[in-house]
């Protein structure tokens, strides 16, 4: 009776623990965001914020959870995967879009130039017949270089997690797979966010300049469904980072 209790109890304080990771997530997303350089690169440090908050929390909490009590232990000779207890259609679709993040920042560096500021890699210069077109922002190396920092990190951080809390674990499968997807929803919406402004602000640019041809405008208009998916993903990231109850 008493270890029940205190299982209920430890229960009861990770699900607290859960939610304070997310609201310190919302509360350091806004300064955050402003403390950072202007022009919208401060929001890639918010959101990060609050995914390192929200991942930080899960940890936390599993740090609580109690393992199997009396004198009787439990094992298993299987051996303990991370990727066994990750979401795997969710998770591919959120490494490919990862992918194509890296993809786009690549190209967007390639075809940058500066601003005019002189910001590097802020602004898509085109040299038509008989014009020379600028149109920004434009995700270049202005915006690429933290963005692809904050990603490696957010990776890293991601991969450590799940590492920790799918070794540690007690012998709760059902719950173990609900903080690995809660943890990869912190780390997807560190990735799709970032690839519906990129995609936008391609697109965006891309479209306005009417000299670069069919092939390019073509590129620009496929990145507008990119978006709406990264759009979409974000949402399910979101709904993920929720906590579920505790079970009694």
């Amino acid at each position: 009776m008493i270890d029940s209790v205190e299982t209920s109890r430890r229960r009861m304080l990770g699900y607290a623990v859960r939610w304070a990771g997310l609201l310190a997530g919302a509360a350091l997303a806004w300064p955050a965001g402003t403390l950072g350089p202007r022009l919208g690169t401060g929001f890639l440090t918010g959101i990060t914020a609050f995914c390192v908050c929200a991942m930080a929390g899960v940890l936390a909490a599993d740090g609580l959870r109690a393992g199997p009590q009396g004198a009787v232990r439990r094992a298993t000779l299987t051996p303990r995967r991370v990727r066994d207890q990750l979401p795997r259609r969710t998770t591919g679709l959120l490494t490919v879009q990862a992918a194509l993040l890296v993809a786009l920042l690549a190209g967007a560096w390639a075809a940058g130039s500066p601003d005019d500021a002189g910001r590097a890699g802020r602004a898509l210069t085109v040299a038509c017949a008989e014009y020379t077109l600028t149109r920004g922002p434009w995700p270049g190396a202005y915006y690429g270089l933290p963005l692809l920092g904050l990603l490696v990190a957010g990776t890293v951080l991601c991969a450590w997690t799940l590492r920790r809390i799918v070794l540690t674990a007690a012998t709760d499968t059902e719950g173990l797979r609900h903080r690995a997807r809660t943890v990869i929803a912190a780390w997807g919406l560190s990735v799709t966010a970032p690839l519906a402004g990129t995609a936008l602000l391609m697109s965006s640019a891309t479209r306005a300049a009417d000299c670069l041809g069919a092939p390019a405008h073509a590129l620009a208009w496929t990145l507008l469904p990119v978006a709406l998916l990264a759009v979409v993903s974000a949402a399910w990231c979101v709904a993920n980072l929720v906590p579920r109850g505790p079970r009694r």
